[in-house]
């Protein structure tokens, strides 16, 4: 499994999490919330938000390397290793890793 693949799995655990908070019965009402009750983020809508905005990072992440996602999603991890110089959206990626740090999936060697 790749760093960017790995992600992507959380983020669909997330995104799956939160529809399902979302789908849960009003704790005031007993009904399953409607629309306008979110008009404040409720924490459901919040981590929609978050999942979203960490999608967009992941592929600015790519866009950073110079690199399609659609063509190099199972690139190595420190493409640049012989100059010792890490691409900028590398960093990025293990950066948006670290939460997932006691995933059973989660490598040591993405660590920042």
């Amino acid at each position: 499994m790749t760093l960017t693949e790995f992600l992507i799995a959380r983020l669909d655990e997330d995104e799956a999490a939160a529809t399902a908070a979302e789908l849960r019965p009003h704790p005031d009402t007993g009904d399953a919330p409607q629309a306008n009750e979110f008009a404040q983020a409720s924490p459901p809508d919040r981590l929609l938000a978050e999942v979203e905005s960490k999608r967009l990072l992941i592929w600015l992440a790519y866009e950073a390397t110079g690199l399609d996602m659609d063509k190099d999603l199972d690139r190595a991890i420190d493409a640049r290793e012989d100059s010792g110089i890490e691409f900028v959206g590398e960093r990025m990626l293990r950066a948006l890793a670290l939460p997932y740090a006691d995933h059973a999936d989660y490598r040591e060697a993405w660590r920042l």
